[in-house]
């Protein structure tokens, strides 16, 4: 590209002109016209700034596809999030033991070290009707409970997860290049 420089009229008017015109007669905007300098002369003349022109990104389709991937994907995903935290959310409080306390550190524990009197309270208990019954019982309802919490928190956490993607997929969409514009 050629160098352009700033050239006063003798009537005052100023025109861009390029070092390829030196030596030539012009016309000016005005219809005037004007003999260009010889080269020599006219780089002596003030330059004139040339403004550096970068072609313009337009927002492209690819861009709105991305954009829009990742707003569903943290809408989704903020949903799950939230209703598993307010929604469905189940206190984690303690299960009423059925079986007395004494009982189940017994059944836990070594029958080698148990006494006497935890022998009879063992059989006490053991004995009623129902004793096999609350066992089952107790060890399901709460091993389900727990089975759920924690089901919950990990498909909380994967959503999480899903939220944070989502986003940096949006962020994403804006750091694509759209297409070129001229102008």
């Amino acid at each position: 590209m050629a160098q352009t420089y700033l050239l006063t009229t003798p009537d005052g008017e100023q025109v861009h002109v390029e070092t390829s015109q030196a030596g030539e007669t012009i016309t000016t905007p005005s219809g005037k016209t004007v003999e260009v300098p010889r080269l020599s002369e006219l780089k002596k003349l003030p330059p004139v700034e040339q403004e550096v022109t970068r072609p313009k990104r337009q927002w492209g389709v690819t861009n709105a596809i991305v954009l829009v991937l990742g707003l569903i994907i943290t809408i989704i995903a903020g949903f799950y999030v939230a209703s598993l935290t307010f929604v469905f959310y189940t206190p984690p409080e303690e299960i009423k033991a059925e079986i007395p306390q004494e009982a189940l550190d017994m059944i836990e524990g070594d029958i080698e070290t148990w006494d006497a009197t935890m022998m009879i309270d063992f059989w006490a208990f053991a004995s009623k009707s129902d004793a096999l019954q609350q066992l089952r019982s107790n060890g399901s309802m709460e091993r389900n409970f727990i089975e759920t919490l924690q089901g919950r928190q990990v498909y909380k956490n994967v959503s999480i997860g899903f939220v944070v993607f989502g986003i940096l997929v949006m962020v994403s969409s804006f750091l694509i290049p759209g297409t070129k514009v001229q102008h």
